[in-house]
C-alpha cells in the first residue's frame, strides 16, 4: 500500500469564470493549468505518482475566506484519515488569508499528519521541521492577504465610479427592463413586460388596493417576474427554485410600485461590505445611496411615481397599536407545504386581545386544491412544535445511557484494535530487521545465494501481508473514530441544555429546527437541524 494518499485542490477565481462565459468554454485555462501542473508534478516525483488521488474543486469561490463547499469536503476526508497529503499550485489557491493560512501549515496539518505541497511555492512540509519555511512563506502569505484586500478597495471604488455615472451593475434587471445589447451597463424597456408594469401602476392611480390588483394580474394570467424570466431566458437556472403555484401577490406588486428604476433613476450603494474582502454586508441610509436620475427610459414619469408612493401612504399608514407585543419563535422558519413559499404572520389586537395567525402569502390568490386558504393559529402551530421538541428532548436520559454503552463498547473494540495494531507494528519491525539480517549474512557469505533468495521472497511475502492488515486495522480504528464523532454526544448535550425550559422561544427554534412545512391547521412537518442518523439514535 502506498504511503500518501494525495488531494489535490484547484481553485477557480470569479475573473476565471468570466473569462469561461466569455469564451464559451466548460472549463478555463486557469483550471487546465493548474490540473496539468499539480497532474505533472505527481508523475514526476516516484513517492507521488502511483499513490491513489482525490481532486477537490471550488468553482468561483475567493480566496479570502475559507467557506467553500470542496476545500470543506476536503478537510472532512482528512479527518477522516482518508487523506494525509494535500497538493496546491501555489499558497494563494488554497487561500489568501495569510492568518488562516499560517494556522493550517504551522498547527492543523501537522497535527493531523498532513503533507502539504505548493508547487510553485517551492514548498514541502517534509522539507521543514515543523514550521512553514521561514520569513519567505510567511512574506508570500501577507502579500497574497494584501493583494486580495488592495484589489477589493480598488473593484469597490471602480463601482462606485459607475453608479455616479448612472451606470446600472446590478445582477439582475428589475422586470419591465432588460439590459441593452451593445452596452451591458445600461438598460432598456422591455415592451412585454413593461406593458404589465404600466397597467400595475394606472389601476394604482386608480385607487385600486395592491390585494384587488394582484388578483387582476392573476386573472388575467399574466407570469410572474420569476416565471417572465424563466420563459424568456430558457435554461438559466436563475429563480430555479421558484414553485410553479407562485402568483401575483401584494408583495410583488408592492415592490413594483415602490421601485425607483420605473421613473428612469438607477440607484446604486444600497448595501456596503464591513470591510475589505468581508462577505458580510450592512444597509446603506437611503440619503448615502447613490441616486442618477435620467439614465433610461421611465416607464411612468416622476410625478405618477410620487402620486402613487402618497397613495401608498394613505392606503397603508404605519402599524402603531396593531403590533404584536410577544415574541414569534417561527418567523423564518415557517414553510407553506405545498408550494415553498415562506409563511406570512399576522397579528391585530380587538378588543384588547390580541390574534395572531400564520397564512401562505399565495392562498388567496390561487384555485382551490392548491395552497390552504385557512389561517392557521400561531398558538396552535407553537404548541404542535413545542410538543414534538419536548418529546425530542425527554429522551435525552434515555440516549444518555445508549451513548454510554456504545461509547464503552467501542472503548472496548479500539482497545483490542489498538493492541492488535502494536503487535502487528512489531512484527513488521521484526521482520524488516529480519530482512536486513538477511542481506548481511548473505554479504558475509554465510548464505548461499538460492537460500537468500528464498528467505528474502518469503520476509517479502510476510512484510506485505502485515502492511495489509495493519492498513485494515488502522482503517476500522479511524472508521470507530469516526463513527464516535456522529454528532449524538453534541446533540445530546444541547438537549440537556434546553431540558428545563417551559415555553418555545425563537433561540430553541434556530438551535433544533431547520424548517416547519405547514400544510393546513393540523397538518406540519419538521425537518430537523439534527441529522437523520442522530434522530434514528435517540428515537431508537
Amino acid at each position: 500500500m502506498s504511503k500518501w494518499v494525495i488531494g489535490k485542490y484547484i481553485r477557480l477565481s470569479d475573473a476565471d469564470r468570466d473569462l469561461m462565459k466569455k469564451e464559451g468554454k466548460t472549463e478555463s485555462e486557469s483550471v487546465s493549468h493548474q490540473k496539468a501542473l499539480i497532474q505533472n508534478f505527481v508523475n514526476e516525483k516516484d513517492e507521488l505518482k502511483d499513490c491513489e488521488q482525490y481532486e477537490f474543486f471550488d468553482d468561483g469561490f475567493s480566496g479570502t475566506n475559507f467557506d467553500r463547499p470542496s476545500f470543506e469536503k476536503l478537510i472532512e476526508q482528512i479527518k477522516k484519515g482518508k487523506i494525509n497529503c494535500v497538493i496546491v499550485k501555489d499558497f494563494s489557491r488554497f487561500g489568501r488569508d495569510y492568518i488562516e493560512l499560517g494556522d493550517y501549515l504551522e498547527r492543523i496539518f501537522p497535527f493531523m499528519g498532513v503533507r502539504f505541497i505548493s508547487i510553485n511555492d517551492h514548498y514541502d512540509s517534509l522539507d521543514y521541521k515543523g514550521t512553514t519555511g521561514g520569513l519567505d512563506v510567511v512574506m508570500k502569505n501577507i502579500v497574497y492577504d494584501y493583494y486580495s484586500k488592495d484589489l477589493s478597495v480598488k473593484v469597490m471604488t471602480a463601482k462606485r465610479a459607475k453608479m455616479k455615472r448612472g451606470l446600472y451593475i446590478g445582477g439582475h434587471v428589475p422586470y419591465g427592463y432588460r439590459r441593452c445589447k451593445d452596452d451591458k451597463y445600461r438598460i432598456e424597456i422591455d415592451p412585454e413586460a413593461a406593458e404589465v408594469v404600466r397597467e400595475i401602476y394606472d389601476a394604482a392611480l386608480d385607487g385600486m388596493r395592491t390585494v384587488d390588483i394582484a388578483a387582476q394580474l392573476n386573472d388575467k394570467g399574466y407570469d410572474t417576474p420569476a416565471a417572465y424570466y424563466r420563459r424568456t431566458n430558457p435554461g438559466t437556472k436563475k429563480f430555479a427554485n421558484t414553485s410553479k403555484l407562485s402568483c401575483w401577490n401584494i408583495y410583488s406588486v408592492n415592490k413594483i410600485l415602490q421601485n425607483k428604476v420605473y421613473y428612469g433613476v438607477v440607484v446604486g450603494h444600497k448595501r456596503e461590505a464591513i470591510a475589505p474582502c468581508s462577505s458580510h454586508t450592512v444597509s446603506v441610509p437611503e440619503d448615502e445611496q447613490i441616486m442618477v436620475e435620467n439614465c433610461h427610459p421611465g416607464i411612468v414619469t416622476k410625478e405618477e411615481f410620487l402620486e402613487v408612493q402618497k397613495r401608498f401612504r394613505k392606503q397603508y399608514p404605519k402599524k402603531d397599536d396593531r403590533c404584536y407585543s410577544k415574541e414569534r419563535p417561527l418567523v423564518g422558519k415557517a414553510i407553506c407545504g405545498t408550494c415553498g413559499r415562506s409563511m406570512n404572520f399576522r397579528a391585530y389586537v380587538a378588543k384588547g386581545r390580541e390574534y395572531s395567525y400564520i397564512l401562505c402569502p399565495h392562498a388567496k390568490h390561487q384555485k382551490a386544491g392548491q395552497c390552504c386558504k385557512k389561517y392557521c393559529r400561531e398558538a396552535d402551530v407553537n404548541e404542535m412544535v413545542w410538543h414534538s421538541i419536548r418529546n425530542l428532548m425527554d429522551m435525552a436520559e434515555r440516549a444518555t445511557k445508549k451513548l454510554k454503552k456504545r461509547t464503552d463498547k467501542t472503548q472496548s473494540e479500539n482497545l483490542k484494535l489498538a493492541k492488535k495494531l502494536e503487535k502487528l507494528q512489531k512484527d513488521k519491525k521484526k521482520c524488516e530487521t529480519e530482512r536486513f539480517a538477511n542481506v548481511d549474512r548473505f554479504m558475509a557469505g554465510e548464505l548461499e545465494k538460492d537460500d537468500y533468495l528464498r528467505v528474502r521472497q518469503e520476509l517479502s511475502r510476510k512484510a506485505e501481508s502485515l502492511d495489509q492488515q495493519i492498513a485494515e486495522v488502522t482503517a476500522k480504528l479511524h472508521e470507530s473514530e469516526a463513527a464516535a464523532d456522529d454528532g449524538v454526544r453534541d446533540a445530546v448535550s444541547t438537549m440537556k441544555k434546553y431540558s428545563g425550559e417551559t415555553e418555545l422561544t425563537k433561540e430553541i427554534v434556530d438551535v433544533f429546527i431547520d424548517r416547519i412545512l405547514i400544510y393546513d391547521p393540523k397538518h406540519i412537518e419538521i425537518q430537523w437541524k439534527l441529522p437523520d442518523e442522530v434522530i434514528k439514535f435517540i428515537e431508537g
